[in-house]
């Protein structure tokens, strides 16, 4: 049985689905790291002194390419594994804290951060251990909030509010550096947010406290209210209900046909760069190698594309849906970056039960993605069909929600749906003790 730990209300970090899942994939892609370059490695040690001899000069360049970056690969993903078993400990050992978060601008070098202890108030600098394409998930975003699990003299995990996406942490190498950012953070105003809401202990607890009808969720809604200014915005999207889909920018993103298109033609042009000044010669076969990762990278990217435009036109029809069914609807903010739609009956009282959710996309740009938010609380439109594939569209005050999955009908016997609720709602905050300020 796992260990419950006292003033944060939850067992061992490990205990959550998610966070297991990522620990799981976390050590699965570490050992792809180190396959493919112990793979590349022994190609070309193997092949490169053959294809030297023959004078193939691209077959050459290839193969000195596997040679050099294999052992690179490989060493890599040895690192990656030493830090899974790092992160599988401390996720075991510790639970997840909720914390109010601060990122420190560093300019160069891995990302920093300060957290606040839910309980104690203490600050804890940390620094960030993960390769540059995962940084930004060290930053806490509008909502201020990562979890936490480790201990704050050697280390531990951090993750966005869900578990699922793990990140390894130390202390910040330098007292310097750490009074530094703990100042940085007071000075953000760390000290004086609400403690973030905590995950619940077990079952049975959650059973007691779990209450979601239309007024504890829309209470939920506004005391966890996001950052964002109400309104449609600054940019004027095209009004979907008479362009076609691809002028609108949230379905072009999802249909993946912009990056297709780059990878394509940045392939292209490289391969052209190779036929016409680069054959044969040695020293110009940089072109091919470069064009055919373009060219992987556009056939990776054409496979996404196939499957999403296909739902993109899907959803595009479904916004333009010429019957809309109204719905009460509670705003609330995800376990990551999005937004969930709890879905109520437009004829009923506060104490109705949910019966829907739709998991939905910010309303504003990629660079300011919570401009335009809607109302916590309030009545939509509900564009679509409900048939075996259920496409729904919400439209609040004229403007459509794009939905991130189907639509989803809630069934509060399923103890999944539960707790996926009592995550969202942050059922089981800890009391707040006296601490250092």
């Amino acid at each position: 049985m796992p260990e419950v730990h006292p003033g944060t209300h939850m067992t061992t970090a490990l205990a959550l689905p998610a966070t297991a899942r990522a620990v799981a994939d976390h050590r699965r892609r570490a050992w792809r790291w180190v396959g493919i370059g112990t793979t590349a490695a022994l190609v070309g040690l193997a092949f490169g002194p053959g294809v030297d001899e023959a004078g193939i000069g691209w077959l050459s360049a290839l193969a000195g390419f596997c040679a050099v970056c294999g052992p690179a690969a490989a060493a890599v993903g040895v690192a990656a594994l030493v830090t899974s078993r790092r992160m599988r400990r401390a996720v075991a050992a510790h639970p997840w804290m909720a914390c109010g978060a601060v990122a420190i601008p560093t300019g160069q070098g891995p990302p920093r951060v300060v957290l606040r202890h839910p309980v104690t108030d203490t600050l804890i600098p940390l620094s960030v251990r993960t390769m540059a394409p995962r940084h930004h998930l060290a930053d806490p975003g509008p909502g201020g909030v990562l979890w936490w699990a480790g201990d704050p003299g050697t280390g531990g995990v951090i993750a966005p509010p869900g578990g699922e996406h793990l990140l390894w942490t130390r202390p910040t190498p330098s007292r310097r550096l750490r009074r530094g950012d703990a100042e940085a953070a007071v000075r953000h105003g760390l000290l004086n947010r609400p403690t973030p809401p905590q995950l619940p202990a077990d079952a049975a607890a959650r059973e007691q406290e779990l209450d979601l009808s239309y007024a504890a969720l829309a209470q939920a809604a506004h005391r966890l209210r996001l950052p964002g200014r109400d309104g449609p915005g600054d940019r004027r999207e095209p009004d979907v209900r008479v362009v076609p889909w691809w002028r609108v920018r949230v379905l072009l993103e999802i249909s993946q046909l912009r990056p297709t298109a780059v990878s394509a033609a940045f392939a292209v042009a490289m391969l052209l760069l190779w036929w016409l000044w680069g054959r044969g010669l040695n020293s110009n076969s940089i072109p091919l190698l470069v064009g055919a990762l373009s060219a992987f990278n556009a056939l990776r990217s054409g496979r996404l594309a196939l499957r999403a435009v296909p739902v993109v036109r899907t959803l595009h029809r479904a916004a333009r849906a010429p019957v809309p069914v109204p719905k009460r609807y509670v705003l609330l903010p995800g376990l990551d970056d999005g937004l969930v739609l709890v879905l109520f009956s437009l004829h009923g009282g506060p104490g109705d039960l949910p019966e829907a959710r739709v998991e939905v996309n910010p309303p504003g740009a990629p660079s300011r993605p919570w401009e335009g938010m809607p109302p916590s609380t309030g009545t939509l439109e509900l564009r679509g069909w409900l048939d075996d594939a259920p496409t729904v569209v919400p439209w609040i005050d004229g403007r459509p929600l794009w939905p991130r999955y189907p639509y989803e009908s809630v069934d509060l016997d399923d103890q999944r749906q539960r707790d996926r609720f009592a995550a969202l709602t942050g059922h089981g905050r800890p009391e707040r003790a006296g601490g250092v300020r």
